[in-house]
């Protein structure tokens, strides 16, 4: 474990928001979410090093599952998640193509679906070696594994970035976003996904807020501190929506809750199976239709521009 000072402003003076346990794989550990007194951004301090960060991402974490091991029902929706993403993108950009960055890029389906929707030449980086090759072997995608700032892209090089639920993960996330200042060319779009501290479901679940994720998120950000850690490295923000997450976020806050509160077995099974059932996630479209329109879902999405 390491400590460390704020990664926005600099400063070492915080307080206690939340004590966070993994509740997604269950892996022992303690982890303090502290909110800075200077700026307002929340981070895990202490936190696990980039080294023992390893034992929090098993085999079978979420992201790396290649999306032909999903059920048919499963695979459909992800793939209609990848294009509301692509269409976004597309949508606030003038351009039919150019070179297109995903951080993180994971199995590499949304550079994939990009390079289908127009004359996009796709770049990936990712962490993960395994995730990287199964991008190049099934999509023939051009993936560096390791970190961005290893990647040494050339100045300007880039019209499109995108970060989809990265930026939280990242153990130097302000760097990050220099380097993006960096090869992205002037009037580039940067498209950063990721969690949303001020909706209601934050707010309702507190700790159990999936949005949380100890200890792979090491940073929270809100509107007002991504947009600073934006302006430092250059760019401004033009837009922020909500329209990823959703349902997904809500029913792993609720299961994180009644895994924690529901102590008879034949209960806490019988609620899981409702959270996970069709009729509930149509149950919550309404709500949901109304929580994007004022921002106020589990994942807001920034579209800022180069300077």
């Amino acid at each position: 474990m390491e400590t460390v000072n704020c990664d926005l402003c600099g400063a070492n003076d915080t307080e206690i928001v939340f004590v966070l346990r993994d509740l997604l794989h269950h892996i022992d550990g303690f982890f303090n979410l502290v909110k800075c007194r200077k700026c307002g951004l929340m981070y895990l301090n202490p936190r696990p090093t980039i080294d023992e960060m390893t034992r929090y991402y098993p085999s079978d974490y979420h992201a790396y599952k290649p999306p032909d091991n999903l059920s048919l029902f499963a695979r459909l929706d992800y793939w209609y998640g990848i294009r509301k993403r692509c269409r976004a993108v597309i949508a606030r950009t003038s351009l039919k193509g150019g070179r297109i960055l995903d951080i993180g890029c994971a199995t590499g389906s949304f550079l994939a679906m990009m390079r289908r929707l127009g004359n996009w030449e796709p770049y990936g980086v990712e962490i993960n070696s395994e995730a990287a090759n199964y991008a190049r072997k099934y999509f023939g995608l051009n993936v560096f594994v390791g970190d961005l700032i290893d990647a040494h892209y050339p100045d300007c090089f880039f019209d499109v970035v995108t970060l989809w639920n990265v930026l939280e993960h990242l153990h130097h996330p302000q760097a990050t976003l220099f380097e993006i200042g960096r090869i992205i060319r002037p009037g580039g779009l940067l498209v950063i996904s990721l969690p949303n501290p001020n909706c209601i479901e934050a707010k309702v679940f507190k700790q159990y807020w999936a949005g949380l994720d100890a200890p792979r998120h090491l940073y929270i950000y809100s509107q007002h501190t991504l947009q600073r850690a934006l302006e430092l490295a250059g760019f401004m923000v033009k837009e922020i929506v909500s329209f990823t997450g959703r349902y997904h976020v809500l029913a792993l806050s609720l299961k994180f809750w009644i895994d924690d509160k529901i102590t008879h077995e034949k209960i806490r099974s019988l609620l899981k199976v409702i959270v996970e059932s069709m009729i509930f996630r149509v149950l919550t479209i309404p709500y949901y239709s109304i929580a994007d329109r004022c921002n106020q879902s589990s994942v807001m999405t920034v579209f800022a521009r180069r300077r």
